[in-house]
């Protein structure tokens, strides 16, 4: 297991690559291959509560408890 230091520096790491790469259109991609995050090709924005698409979303299934403790 990581040790805070380790942790850190790993996150900084992520970051810097991030800037790099979300400035470069030949480089994009990388920020999903790469760095690891995802992307979702269904024009989701991430905020569920006014999402048309919630009532088939297998995601919001599973995390429309945290919506309803956010509104609450």
């Amino acid at each position: 297991m990581k040790d805070n230091r380790e942790l850190k520096a790993d996150f900084k790491d992520t970051v810097k690559k991030f800037e790099k790469y979300s400035n470069d259109p030949e480089q994009f991609h990388k920020i999903f291959t790469e760095i690891g995050f995802t992307y979702v090709d269904d024009g989701c924005d991430g905020f569920c509560p006014e999402c048309k698409q919630k009532s088939e979303c297998e995601v919001y299934r599973e995390i429309k408890g945290g919506w309803k403790g956010f509104y609450s």
